[in-house]
């Protein structure tokens, strides 16, 4: 006995990125060009004194902190709406 024929199979699509997800890599890929033109040394004065560090770090850090607190949030948000 024969099975029945079967035809084309349908193949599913793989991960596609999302526009919000390509303009987060090219902020990502901008923030990062930006602070690696800046490798000059930049003097920061606190209340209790100063300190000189490359502006890579006063561009890359600020940055990477305000993604961290982005993904939490988000994370939080989505969390509270599911229950």
């Amino acid at each position: 006995m024969q099975e029945p024929a079967e035809g084309p199979k349908r193949v599913e699509p793989g991960w596609r990125p999302t526009a919000r997800e390509i303009l987060a890599v090219l902020v990502v890929v901008l923030i990062l060009v930006f602070a690696l033109i800046n490798l000059e040394d930049a003097k920061i004065d606190f209340v209790f004194g100063q300190v000189t560090i490359p502006i890579f770090f006063v561009i890359a850090v600020p940055a990477l902190i305000g993604f961290v607190s982005g993904l939490i949030f988000q994370h939080y948000r989505e969390r509270r709406h599911r229950d």
